[in-house]
């Protein structure tokens, strides 16, 4: 299952929750309907329809259409599984047009505010509209929710009563179709909770933070790899050294506080700086360690070693 079908069965279903238990205002259910039908594939005189893969979308918009009409709309399913469902006749089409105060003969399909009666109407609408025309990426691999507008007027009125309630989608036209979306993780769980899809809103929250642990833990770890990769090439650097010297002039060409670091390092070339200096007959700090052994190199680049 997508995430966007489960942040739409979720608005569904919290829809008819609350007007079975809390008795949603008839205003606010009028919006509803409305963000759904004028959102959808075609809301004109000639042709009112909405085209989903959602079963339960299906379901509900034929609901409402039959509700407004008294008659059951057209419902077809193409062999990819998406369901197609239209208004038949003008007479019906002319009663859900009219309902929302429509012609479909308009030039620009646009929001009738009329349909807003109060300000609880906005998140209503909204949701209808997500409904027809939204959609969303799996938050585990991206923050990205969006509503796909044929018309530029519409998505310009649909952009401004966003901003009303203080969301903000960014905008974006692709391939001729009108896109708002909302891509920051924060922007995204607003705009869900608003339209009353808490649970996934806390979805994303709980995304979100276990991606910044896991990506914590990643910089941590990459962090010690990394220091353990520079300290095993400088203990092989000095190993490599010692043994020019060693092969050159002797080890007992080291004095006695430089021949003690360097016996240390030649058996163990797992030890740190630390492990080295506190393994010395006298206990000698990190950076005294780290001294000695640049001695050691020294030593070893002047009788010719290019290391």
């Amino acid at each position: 299952m997508s995430f966007a079908k489960t942040v739409k069965d979720e608005l569904i279903e919290k829809s008819i929750l609350a007007r079975r238990i809390s008795g949603q205002k008839p205003c606010c259910i009028h919006a509803e309907n409305y963000g759904m039908f004028l959102f959808a594939r075609a809301f004109e005189y000639k042709k009112i329809c909405i085209k989903t893969e959602n079963e339960t979308i299906t379901s509900l918009y034929s609901n409402y259409a039959q509700n407004m009409t008294g008659k059951r709309p057209d419902i077809e399913k193409s062999k990819a599984g998406k369901y197609t469902v239209s208004v038949r006749t003008q007479e019906e089409r002319d009663k859900i047009l009219d309902t929302f105060g429509h012609t479909g003969k308009e030039i620009n399909r646009r929001l009738n505010r009329a349909n807003l009666e109060e300000d609880c109407c906005m998140s209503s609408l909204i949701r209808g509209a997500f409904l027809a025309c939204g959609t969303m990426t799996n938050p585990a691999k991206d923050y990205h929710l969006e509503f796909v507008i044929p018309h530029k007027t519409l998505c310009d009125d649909l952009k401004k009563l966003m901003n009303e309630s203080d969301n903000y989608p960014k905008y974006v036209l692709r391939k001729g179709v009108h896109i708002l979306y909302f891509k920051d993780s924060e922007h995204v769980e607003d705009i869900l909770t608003f339209m009353g899809a808490t649970d996934a809103s806390l979805e994303v929250m709980g995304i979100k933070m276990y991606k910044s642990i896991r990506n914590k833990v990643n910089r941590r770890m990459n962090f010690e790899n990394a220091n353990a990769s520079r300290a095993f090439e400088a203990a092989y650097r000095q190993i490599a050294a010692i043994r020019f010297i060693e092969e050159t002039k002797g080890l007992g060409f080291l004095q006695g506080d430089l021949l003690e670091v360097a016996k240390l390092r030649m058996e163990n070339i797992e030890y740190t700086l630390n492990d080295i200096a506190e393994n010395l007959k006298e206990p000698l700090s990190k950076s005294g360690v780290n001294h000695r052994l640049r001695k050691i190199i020294e030593t070893a680049e002047n009788l010719g070693w290019e290391g």
